[in-house]
């Protein structure tokens, strides 16, 4: 594949529970679980990514054409950021944060919108039969912003960094169950070897995410100007919560990008976000609440750039405690909940009804013919059977900090109404929410972009998972995502892929009801803007 294709890439069953076999995450765990969400969990403040949510695929948009134009500054509309962001990649806390990372860093691969691991720091790499060895070949010629050349010391630093716990990097989660540092070496400055402590077949598209760029041997400041990437941009202000500015990298390896720079303005507030658009003071924005789509339809200086399936709305259940720990509570509230009407309300139509399962419906690593089923009568003699003949009562945690996540619990708190389940919703502020709701109490909700399928075994469902949504392993599960992992074949991985799948769904304290779409606002003028899962790419962006 040539540079240039490289860079556009860059761009229910219902069966019993078998209580003997899976069982709930003791509470040691669980604090230590949370620690490592704590740490990174303010990702969850953006409308972008959730920290557990990473290896995102690029998604373009057709936009006008024309010949590029060289020059112009691309201002962007953001309304998630915070004044405790950083430039570390490994502790990217807000979707400001994605956004800039993209611009003046670069990870060693990236994932296509079917998962498959494309160059980019990284040229090529081999797997040994027994998905122990990973080889991995760097690419030539890269500088860093102050001139230096780009080698495997950078690599072999940053991964250090991932694996070390006291950087509370994101990456941790997905490195450390297969790699120590001991396992790491250099045999030049071209090439990395990784010696794995068990099987990992999937490790190239583990590290193709927005947590996984690469960092310059040595660097320990990530708080302002003097940052360096091998990125498109380099930066040149730097205001935490407030705003930033990066210009144009002549020297990318990638071709220098056709923007003389970018400049970001932290608007938190969703309607003057959009209003910044609207009055021409933002070329671009972050994403815009489906509420406020109908303020950009139709207009001919203003384009909604729309990603089919952004995201699931994630609505976990603590399977440690009564009455998320009785089986038959779990199906009937996966039964109760209409799927469709959820779609229709919440999401005015931009989604589609989902099965539980963390694949978008229209993704080819999706369970062929799985469909979500809607039975409220069965949830209601489940419901009599496990002692709630008069209907279950549910406190559900959520916050209004991400957009759209107050409409989702809304719509699902009507949803199931018809089986008898009333949900009550217990909203935390944006600062508390993350923090005291958020994998803290026994209902709660988050989110997830689409991401590499096989990350969320090692995220959500994994006796060693991160971030244990409903606190709950099952062996079963385990030992399929064990040969998941130690199969080479891309066909076998995906079916395992599935078969874990229909596994965790069945088992697992996780509903995850429907698929949202999402949008960006952009200027009619702004051209070439890669539109991703998780932000927006700028290096092949122009201005009419």
């Amino acid at each position: 594949m040539s540079d240039a294709s490289n860079m556009e890439a860059y761009h229910m069953d219902h069966s019993s529970h078998e209580q003997s076999a899976a069982r709930p995450v003791s509470t040691f765990k669980l604090e230590a679980s949370r620690r490592q969400v704590l740490a990174v969990g303010g990702i969850s403040l953006g409308a972008l990514f959730l920290a557990a949510c990473t290896s995102s695929p690029g998604t373009g948009s057709e936009q006008s054409g024309g010949v590029p134009q060289k020059g112009g500054t691309l201002r962007i509309a953001i309304s998630d950021g915070s004044s405790s962001d950083t430039l570390d990649p490994g502790t990217a806390l807000t979707g400001n944060v994605s956004t800039i990372l993209k611009a003046i860093y670069d990870p060693l691969v990236v994932t296509d919108k079917d998962f498959v691991a494309q160059p980019a720091l990284a040229t090529s790499w081999e797997v040994n039969s027994a998905a122990t060895q990973w080889t991995i070949h760097l690419r030539d010629g890269v500088k860093w912003h102050d001139g230096s050349d780009f080698t495997s010391k950078d690599v072999v630093y940053t991964i250090s960094r991932w694996l070390d716990p006291k950087f509370a990097s994101s990456m941790n989660a997905f490195m450390s169950p297969y790699l120590d540092m001991g396992g790491v070496s250099m045999p030049d400055a071209s090439t990395v070897v990784l010696n794995l402590k068990k099987p990992n077949s999937v490790l190239m598209q583990t590290i193709g995410n927005s947590l996984s760029h690469i960092v310059k041997d040595g660097a320990t400041d990530f708080s302002g100007t003097t940052v360096v990437g091998t990125g498109p941009f380099k930066i040149s202000a730097w205001s935490p919560g407030s705003s930033w500015k990066v210009a144009r990298n002549d020297t990318y390896w990638g071709g220098a990008p056709y923007l003389d720079g970018v400049e970001a303005t932290i608007t938190p507030d969703q309607g003057a976000k959009l209003q910044s658009a609207l009055s021409g003071a933002a070329d671009v924005t972050d994403l815009i609440p489906i509420s406020l789509w109908a303020g950009i339809q139709g207009r001919n200086d203003l384009v909604l750039e729309t990603i089919k399936n952004q995201r699931t709305w994630i609505y976990a259940f603590d399977q440690r405690i009564a009455p998320f720990n009785d089986p038959r509570v779990l199906d009937a509230i996966k039964l109760a909940t209409d799927r469709d009407k959820m779609v229709e309300t919440a999401l005015q139509g931009h989604g589609t009804a989902a099965a539980d399962v963390f694949i978008a419906p229209d993704s080819s690593w999706n369970p062929p013919g799985l469909k979500p089923e809607y039975a409220p009568d069965k949830a209601k003699s489940l419901l009599a059977e496990a002692g709630f003949p008069n209907g279950l009562d549910i406190k559900l945690s959520v916050t209004d900090s991400v957009p759209g996540m107050l409409d989702a619990a809304q719509a699902w708190q009507q949803a199931v109404k018809g089986a008898g389940i009333n949900v009550t919703l217990d909203q935390y502020s944006p600062d508390t929410y993350w923090s005291k709701g958020y994998m803290v109490t026994p209902a709660f909700m988050s989110y997830c972009p689409q991401v590499f399928p096989p990350s969320r075994f090692d995220a959500s469902y994994r006796s060693t998972a991160a971030w244990p949504y409903s606190h709950f392993t099952d062996p079963a599960l385990d030992k399929i995502v064990d040969e998941l992992y130690t199969t080479t074949d891309p066909s076998r991985q995906i079916e395992l892929t599935q078969k874990a799948f229909l596994q965790a769904r069945k088992t697992f304290g996780i509903l995850l009801p429907v698929w949202a779409d999402a949008a960006y606002a952009r200027s009619s003028k702004v051209n070439g803007l890669f539109i991703t899962i998780d932000t927006v790419d700028f290096r092949k962006t122009w201005l009419a």
